[in-house]
């Protein structure tokens, strides 16, 4: 498997399972690399990172969103 394809397997999880492969495919691969292939994985690597994050923020705030209106709709079934 080549280092891109390793790092697209990471974006590409939509599991747990599969998040757990990739990331165990990752980190092989990143043991056994060379100096310029480390690196490259090693950045590729923060902006998964950071790419979760973003996500993460993301589905906070849709949650807070469904919260709110689950709220405005209990508020409203509670008034009548």
């Amino acid at each position: 498997m080549k280092k891109e394809q390793i790092i697209k397997a990471l974006y590409d999880a939509e599991t747990e399972a599969s998040a757990q492969i990739a990331h165990g495919e990752w980190l092989a691969f990143y043991q056994k690399a060379s100096g310029p292939d480390k690196e490259y994985l090693y950045n590729e690597y923060l902006k998964y990172g950071e790419h979760l994050f973003k996500k993460n923020e993301q589905s906070s705030r849709e949650m807070q969103e469904v919260l709110a209106e689950y709220e405005t709709w209990k508020l409203e079934t509670n008034q009548h």
